[in-house]
């Protein structure tokens, strides 16, 4: 009786531990996990960025945080492939935090919609969504990542964009 006791305390500590950050969280992305496409269709280097939180009111406790974590990550990110983030960019790129769940999944979920505004030239959309949460066979969270559901979004968010630059002919 006593080794079942310290198995199931084991297990529930360990379920603990795992527990990881929530979509009502802050992420802490780290920009070299966020994968930006060339974007060799974008000539004038430069985008002004807007990070909007569009996610439910009960989600927005720490809004300016996450806004600000989102925008550090993506400036940097991009500076990787020589496009520079300034206040008044040739081009805007604007990047909507959505609520979003699938199925069972909702906790470490997240959905970024993006418009990439090329003046006088194009206007493109993109949107991609991400889960990052383990369940146990029998339904319950073991654990979310909201950090890892952000920088697969953000990573897909730029590949859907560079390949609707590579459509146009600019």
């Amino acid at each position: 009786m006593r080794l079942s006791l310290s198995v199931l305390g084991c297990l529930f500590l360990s379920s603990c531990a795992m527990t990881g950050k929530t979509i009502k969280d802050v992420p802490a992305i780290k920009a070299e996990n966020i994968q930006v496409s060339p974007m060799s269709g974008l000539a004038k280097r430069t985008v002004s960025l807007s990070v909007i939180d569009a996610r439910a009111d009960e989600m927005k406790t720490q809004s300016t945080e996450l806004r600000a974590e989102v925008t550090r990550a993506v400036t940097d990110a991009l500076a990787r492939e020589n496009i520079k983030v300034q206040t008044s960019g040739a081009n805007s790129l604007v990047l909507t935090i959505q609520d979003y769940s699938t199925g069972q999944f909702k906790e470490g979920c997240v959905k970024i919609v993006s418009h990439l505004t090329i003046p006088q030239k194009a206007k493109l959309n993109a949107e991609a969504a991400s889960c990052f949460e383990m369940k146990h066979p029998f339904g319950f969270k073991l654990s979310a990542d909201v950090t890892k559901a952000y920088e697969e979004a953000l990573s897909l968010t730029f590949k859907n964009l560079d390949q609707a630059l590579g459509k146009l002919n600019l």
